[in-house]
């Protein structure tokens, strides 16, 4: 048993028993030494939670995977190690808002390497999970992946997001034409950097994108090396390189 399950087994006792407490007819319950459980978490079978979805199917929660329920059988959906993000309806459906009321407690997972497990009908528990999907991300992601980052990386990556989001080499329409973002938008990623999903597929490409492009405006700018960015193009290309190979799991 590691540290992060032990965090993630009281995040998923907390966060669900606040969750019945506040909807007493919430479709979740706590199980304690659930056959399903992990064995060397909490001593024995461990604490999961079962989600009665409302199509009649069933889902199993531990803090170390997702698993869907098949009689006296679970079936592993996904395991939290490999899971990289996770959308709730998802981006084009919130658009239409018939679709997004019928939907509402839709779930689409990321893992690492696989096409996205939408999870359905998962009712009023859809909250609660994802506030704890919320927790894996961070426990197994930002955590994980920061201790195999040396602090030459993260800091060479963080005065790039704040050479692009805070120096004058962009302007606000380059920036949502570039990076899809806008300044403000910028600057808070800057700010939260690297407490963050560090392996969101998003944030592996906007970095590889600023970098890129603060190395093209360097060549025209000299002035942002020394001021802003306190390395040459070989380090910062090498930087975005370890990211890519940490936050994808390679290494």
């Amino acid at each position: 048993m590691t540290m992060v399950d032990w965090l993630l087994t009281e995040q998923l006792v907390e966060i669900f028993r606040d969750g019945k407490e506040k909807r007493a007819d919430l479709n979740a319950e706590l199980v304690a030494r659930d056959p399903h459980g992990e064995e060397d978490v909490l001593a024995g079978a461990g604490t999961s939670v079962r989600i009665e979805a409302r199509d009649g199917s069933a889902y199993l929660v531990t803090p170390r995977r997702m698993a869907r329920v098949v009689d006296a059988a679970a079936y592993d959906l996904i395991v939290f190690t490999d899971l990289v993000g996770y959308d709730w309806i998802s981006p084009e459906m919130s658009e239409k808002v018939a679709q997004k009321d019928e939907h509402y407690d839709r779930l689409y997972l990321y893992p690492r390497a696989s096409p996205p497990i939408v999870l359905e009908r998962l009712g009023d528990a859809v909250y609660p999970l994802m506030t704890f999907l919320g927790r894996v991300l961070e426990y197994q992601s930002q955590k994980v992946l920061l201790r195999k980052l040396d602090d030459d990386v993260v800091d060479a990556l963080g005065r790039c997001l704040l050479a692009a989001s805070r120096s004058d080499a962009f302007t606000d329409a380059e920036l949502a034409t570039r990076f899809g973002r806008g300044r403000e938008s910028l600057e808070v990623l800057a700010g939260m950097w690297p407490r963050m999903n560090l392996a969101a597929p998003d944030l592996r490409e906007l970095l590889r994108d600023i970098v890129t492009a603060l190395i093209e405006r360097a060549d025209e700018r000299p002035e942002l090396r020394i001021d802003w960015l306190g390395a040459n193009d070989e380090q910062l290309l090498a930087a975005v390189e370890v990211f890519d190979r940490v936050s994808t799991g390679e290494v």
